[in-house]
């Protein structure tokens, strides 16, 4: 097995080849899964997973402390605080919902499963439980499938199904919007720290094109004292994705069916993954460049000053009962009031969908993105847009503000909302 990175290494170095004729089950299990294409990407996810394997295999827990791994496989310096710097924590829980994605696709007929137990580092491997025949009670049926099933079959099948029916159903929630259609996934895409930690230091924005490319790490735009080596080596430390993106997922997978989403990190897509597929586009256009994509039209902007150090929702075109700026404040009684912006947009291929959902600040974004889950969120919508129930819902964009004490909000409700005429013409080069 590869050691894994030094700290400074690079995270994109390629995965070494499989491992040999004698490995153990651990070792040819996380090799098929750092070969597959769900964590063919996610270079920093592959070296966590190949250092708890290592140390997994090798008894050596004294490695799996999570300082040590702080230090090991995300660079962080040998004094570093972890209950300060969750960089590990959070990375862990993108592990363990990558598994469960990975598991739940390509890895379905895999003969080991793969685990990491919360509260531990030690990678757990059990065998896969599978009934008999396996195929029947976990992938959707077709007419061959029926076809081919004796009627005994078919009846467990009927009983299995109507015995799910009577389950938790996905709630019409405002995220329901982005059902997706046969063949579709809904792509869940959060924001880049790396892209939050440059925007802060260089102060300047992160043009969409910048970060296709890949030039915003070497624009020359850097902080005064920081060379062009030091900073591409703190870029590479960073955790690329913020752990409010992950409080998001628990109540997305509870809206609608786990299967059906697919968690992304922003610099892991193209243009083309948003072709055929819905998304959710979490943060603003200066955490989550690909928001740049569809938002240029919009009446409600998130925008900035100069020096990048203060942000706000734009209200282009006001009309009465509404601010023309939303500000974050905290009021009298210690509550922090936020504001985010939603919007519900066509995507650049007929079938495909967009929401836009993130604010100036955390708690905005983290309030925008639970507003989607909310019981009531499309009914609110609805009733702004006046429209009935029977009727569906058109592309629109709405600012919502929220009360929040420690991030959590207490209530919700939209301030302003506009229907969105014409469709986007999503231009990546701007």
């Amino acid at each position: 097995m590869r050691l894994p990175p030094a700290p400074g290494a690079d995270p994109a170095a390629p995965v070494s080849p499989g491992p040999p004729e004698s490995a153990s089950p651990l070792q040819s299990a996380v090799e098929r899964i750092l070969a597959s294409q769900s964590f063919e990407r996610t270079h920093r996810l592959s070296a966590l997973l190949r250092y708890l394997a290592d140390h997994t295999t090798s008894g050596d827990t004294a490695s799996l402390k999570e300082p040590i791994i702080g230090q090991r496989v995300f660079g962080r310096p040998a004094d570093y605080i972890a209950s300060d710097d969750n960089i590990v924590r959070s990375n862990v829980r993108q592990l363990r919902l990558k598994l469960e994605e990975y598991y739940s696709s390509e890895g379905e007929k895999d003969p080991w499963r793969i685990s990491v137990p919360k509260g531990s580092y030690l990678l757990k491997l059990e065998p896969a439980v599978q009934t008999s025949p396996p195929a029947l009670l976990v992938r959707p049926w077709r007419l061959p499938d029926l076809i081919a099933v004796p009627a005994v079959l078919l009846a467990v099948v009927a009983l299995v199904w109507w015995l799910r029916s009577l389950g938790p159903q996905p709630k019409d929630c405002l995220l329901s919007l982005l059902r997706p259609g046969p063949g579709q996934r809904l792509l869940v895409v959060g924001s880049d720290a790396n892209v939050q930690l440059y925007v802060r230091l260089a102060k300047r924005r992160v043009t969409l094109q910048e970060y296709i490319d890949g030039r915003y790490q070497n624009s020359g735009h850097l902080p005064p004292g920081m060379d062009q080596a030091m900073f591409s080596s703190l870029l590479a430390s960073r955790s690329v994705t913020e752990t409010i993106f992950l409080n998001i997922l628990p109540e997305f997978a509870r809206a609608l069916p786990s299967t059906s989403l697919s968690v992304l990190a922003a610099d892991s897509i193209t243009t083309r993954d948003f072709d055929h597929d819905n998304a959710v586009l979490i943060s603003g256009p200066f955490g989550n460049p690909w928001v740049q994509m569809f938002d240029r039209d919009l009446n409600f902007q998130i925008e900035a000053n100069e020096e990048m150090e203060s942000t706000w929702v734009h209200n282009r075109k006001p009309i009465a009962g509404e601010q023309e700026y939303y500000r974050n404040y905290t009021d009298a009684s210690k509550t922090t009031v936020c504001y985010a912006r939603l919007a519900y947009l066509p995507g650049p291929r007929p079938g495909s969908h967009i929401m836009l959902t993130g604010g100036p600040h955390h708690a905005s974004t983290q309030a925008a993105g639970q507003f989607l889950t909310r019981a009531d969120s499309l009914e609110s919508i609805r009733r702004h847009l006046h429209i009935h129930r029977s009727e569906p819902v058109p592309w629109f964009e709405a600012v919502v503000e929220s009360r929040t004490l420690s991030l959590d909000p207490i209530s919700m409700r939209i301030v302003a909302i506009r229907g969105v005429d014409s469709p986007n013409s999503a231009d990546p080069a701007r």
